[in-house]
């Protein structure tokens, strides 16, 4: 005799040996599209940060990076591994020894004529280790004032499309920007910092990473490269405006010497 709880354990085996294999093909399927869309996503995305994962330190460093942190800083070593806390000082994993940093060193002159101002170009010494983003080496400008690589650091800001600066601190030498992305008008923060030494650091965190974040995409941990992205941008545009500062002292110093 057929029993009431035999027919419900009938109709759930057909059911399942209906509705799996469907649920199955389905799921496959938006995994078909889903991943070559996030892969073109990733590249597009990559592509207007003007960043790749085929640059030092490889592209498996590069990529697991762009996917697991959602901040940057700019560091003597140029660590990946280097993280950007907004107000608090960007802490480094232990680590051996580093390239040093980028400088521009002038040369010294005889003592019997002035001290010309001429800029060479950095070379940063090759480093055994596998996390070095060349993008993330600290730039420094010796023999500059710190209030003028303060306003030359303001202007290279307002001269870039989607940055805004928030707050400009002449007593710290601090200022703080948001980058707004072109197409989702998603915001990131960057804080610079001009040292008296003439070194600048650049501090880039995601908007997603802020406290205060409720989009949905605070869980993702990763920033597709877009803060190394806004470091490399920030570095490359003020990069002319300090030649031109270094040309002028140097025509300066060549017009006081005697014809």
């Amino acid at each position: 005799m057929i029993t009431l709880p035999v027919i419900v354990v009938a109709l759930v085996v057909i059911a399942v040996l209906i509705f799996v294999p469907f649920v199955l093909r389905l799921l496959v399927r938006l995994a078909v599209f889903l991943i070559p869309v996030a892969v073109a996503a990733a590249g597009i995305s990559m592509i207007m940060n003007d960043e790749t994962i085929f640059e030092r330190p490889g592209a498996e460093q590069r990529a697991i990076r762009f996917v697991t942190m959602n901040s940057a800083a700019a560091s003597p070593s140029g660590f990946g591994s280097v993280t950007c806390q907004m107000g608090i000082q960007p802490q480094a994993v232990p680590t051996p020894a580093a390239p040093a940093p980028k400088k521009h060193v002038a040369k010294k002159a005889p003592a019997n004529q002035p001290e010309p101002v001429r800029r060479l170009e950095p070379v940063a010494t090759p480093a055994p280790l596998d996390d070095v983003f060349p993008e993330l080496i600290r730039r420094s400008y010796p023999g500059i004032p710190q209030q003028k690589l303060f306003q030359l650091s303001q202007d290279t800001i307002n001269s870039l499309g989607g940055w805004k600066i928030a707050k400009a601190d002449s007593r710290n030498f601090t200022i703080d920007c948001i980058y707004t992305t072109r197409i989702f008008k998603f915001e990131d923060d960057v804080r610079i910092t001009v040292q008296p030494s003439g070194e600048i650091d650049v501090c880039a965190r995601s908007g997603m990473a802020r406290p205060d974040a409720t989009s949905m995409l605070r869980y993702f941990p990763g920033d597709l490269g877009a803060n190394i992205g806004h470091i490399k941008e920030f570095y490359e545009t003020l990069e002319p405006k300090m030649d031109g500062v270094y040309k002028q002292a140097q025509d300066q110093q060549n017009a006081k010497k005697p014809h």
